[in-house]
């Protein structure tokens, strides 16, 4: 897993150009407001941590990730003072008891090894009264860009199996959030396009090695990502000239308050 995680601008290609487009909404249904102290738990290159402090003046941000390339990459590309980023562990963060006013996780809780650990942390790490909010990518046919892919791989490997991602689908993550003793709980689906140039902007990306496919395509030999990408290339323009396409992208996301003592 680490692996798949090491190399912050690879990610950022693959992935974290959508989590940008995905940001606002997630800010929107969170409720963030200017002033909170916020955590952000799986922060990746920063992506989100940078979303909040645009749309905030006084906010503290915080942003902690396992991976020390994504921390780098985000210190690199962030010059905002209010951001700070910790390399850490979401099962143990260390911070003290009710340190932040939010604590939100976009797209990192279901790659995380103990995610109901992960929200117990993440609501140790809240005031009373404070949000916990969550976002996941809809693993059950809601990202095409991910659904297609492995659906052509499948027809080349009929033994794969992809691996299937806990609370990605509708109604896990809000069960979740009420059985770690969240009050107020709401569930909601954010939907995005995913924008692409032409096929090799949808192809390129997955070259890095990056994330779940990323690391399936760099393991197959040259005949078979070749005949992997003439499948993809088929289904995605249809034999038809490279042109841009649009993909659906789909997630949910859940938000609840730590209960007043």
């Amino acid at each position: 897993m680490a692996e798949m995680y090491s190399d912050g601008a690879a990610y950022d290609r693959y992935m974290g150009r959508w989590s940008r487009y995905l940001a606002p909404l997630f800010i929107e249904f969170a409720q963030v407001r200017d002033g909170d102290k916020v955590l952000d738990v799986g922060c990746g290159t920063g992506v989100l941590s940078q979303a909040v402090a645009a749309i905030s003046r006084a906010s503290e941000i915080t942003g902690i990730d396992r991976s020390s390339s994504f921390v780098e990459y985000g210190r690199t590309h962030c010059a905002d003072a209010r951001i700070k980023f910790d390399v850490g562990n979401a099962l143990e963060l260390p911070y003290s008891d009710a340190t932040f006013d939010q604590c939100l996780s976009l797209l990192a809780l279901n790659m995380i090894a103990q995610p109901e650990k992960a929200v117990s942390e993440m609501c140790r790490v809240t005031r009373s009264g404070g949000s916990v909010v969550a976002c996941n990518w809809d693993r059950g046919g809601g990202m095409e860009m991910q659904s297609i892919f492995w659906e052509e791989a499948g027809k080349l490997n009929p033994s794969l199996e992809p691996r299937q991602r806990p609370y990605s689908l509708q109604g896990q993550l809000k069960g979740l959030w009420e059985a770690t003793g969240l009050e107020r709980v709401e569930e909601t689906g954010l939907k995005i396009d995913l924008d692409f140039n032409s096929f090799e902007d949808y192809w390129l990306p997955l070259l890095g090695g990056v994330g779940p496919m990323g690391s399936y395509l760099t393991s197959l030999s040259p005949d078979h990502q070749q005949a992997l990408r003439e499948q993809l290339r088929k289904s995605l323009v249809r034999n038809g000239p490279d042109a841009p396409f649009k993909l659906y992208a789909q997630s949910w996301a859940v938000r609840g308050k730590v209960p007043q003592p």
